[in-house]
This record gives C-alpha cells, sequence and structure tokens, in this order.
C-alpha cells in the first residue's frame, strides 16, 4: 500500500501537466488563428497529445476556451485583491486597489482578456463562455462599488450600479488595451490615470 501514492502522485502530476499542455496550445491558437478556425485536431498536434486525451483532459472546444477564461477568473492574487477591496477602510484605497487589480489582470493574462474581448465572433457556446466571464469581472468591480457605496463616499445621487457601469467603464476589458497596447502607454500611466480618472467620477470634489 505504501507504494501506491506515489505512482498515483505520478500519474495525477502527469495529468495535471497533460491537461496544462492543452489549454497552452489551445489559447495560442485561439489567440493566433481565431476560436473559430481552431480544431481540436489543431489542439491536440500543437500540444502533442492524441485528439482524444484532449476530450478526457478538458474536453471540447467550448470547455477548452471556458476553463482558459475560469483560470484568469479565479486567480488568487485576483481573489486576493477583491477581498482586499470589500474591508477597504478608504475610499480612495478602493480606487487604488482596483487599479492595481485590474492591471494584474490585464499584464499577466492578456490572452485571456483577448479571448473575452472576442465574443461577438464566436459561436453560441463559446460566447456564452467569454460572457460568464466579463460576468464575473463586472461582478469583482461590483465589490468596489458596494464598497464606496458603504463608505458614503459616492457622489450624491450615484446608485451602486450606476458605479459599478463607471467602473466598467474605466476598468473593464477595453480600458486597459486602449491605454497600453493600441495607444503605447505603460502600465505605470495607464493605472494612474485611470485611478485618477475613476476619482473624479465616482467621489465627490475634494
Amino acid at each position: 500500500m505504501a507504494a501506491a501514492q506515489p505512482r498515483a502522485s505520478r500519474r495525477q502530476e502527469s495529468a495535471e501537466q497533460t491537461r496544462r499542455l492543452i489549454l497552452e496550445a489551445a489559447q495560442d491558437l485561439f489567440i493566433t488563428q481565431g476560436y473559430a478556425t481552431t480544431t481540436v485536431n489543431d489542439i491536440a498536434a500543437r500540444a502533442r497529445v492524441a485528439v482524444a486525451t484532449v476530450y478526457t483532459s478538458v474536453g471540447g472546444k467550448p470547455t477548452v476556451l471556458r476553463a482558459l477564461i475560469d483560470a484568469g477568473v479565479h486567480d488568487p492574487e485576483t481573489a486576493r485583491n477583491v477581498a482586499a477591496i470589500a474591508v477597504a477602510a478608504e475610499p480612495r484605497e478602493v480606487l487604488r486597489l482596483i487599479g492595481a487589480g485590474t492591471r494584474y489582470g490585464h499584464q499577466s493574462r492578456p490572452h485571456t482578456i483577448q479571448l473575452m474581448r472576442a465574443a461577438p465572433g464566436m459561436t453560441a457556446s463559446a460566447a456564452a463562455a467569454a460572457r460568464d466571464g466579463a460576468a464575473a469581472y463586472r461582478q469583482a468591480l461590483r465589490v468596489g462599488a458596494a464598497r464606496l457605496d458603504e463608505l458614503s463616499a459616492l457622489r450624491p445621487g450615484l446608485t451602486v450600479e450606476q458605479a459599478t457601469q463607471v467602473l466598467w467603464f474605466y476598468f473593464g476589458l477595453h480600458s486597459w488595451p486602449q491605454l497600453v497596447d493600441e495607444g503605447g502607454w505603460s502600465y505605470d500611466e495607464a493605472e494612474r490615470w485611470l485611478v485618477d480618472r475613476a476619482t473624479e467620477a465616482l467621489l465627490p470634489p475634494g
């Protein structure tokens, strides 16, 4: 019995490594040649595994896409950031944390963001996975809006839902790529500007 555990652990490690290879291959292909034109055969060939292994390790294409997006949405660092936002004592600290947290997501997982932004051109099942990822992103921003409301820090007349939309405008799927990838800004420049603009939009003057 004592020797069974190492063998089981090795099998588990091998399965996890295979899954990682498949997801990395799929991510590369989805980004470079598009979700619609990538086949499971393509993913298997890139990962150097059998087609059946893709299905048994992860699943079909929509499941592979969802796994990629879920990995970004449920990143432990992102979870820690959202937890810190929920208990931050100062309004400006809430916005600073939102800036830092969304920067981390865009800077560390740019391909996940690209996949979520590509939802309009995907099949229905794939688009649903991308929309679910975006909804989870928006929900994380809502934690910040709710915390600002709890601190009585929002501009008069702003609701939590309106504040969430403002945060989505500044920190959502499109702002960081527009400033950094398209505009050539550094992440430091983008973070400072986005936090400053969101502060002006959400908090009372002074």
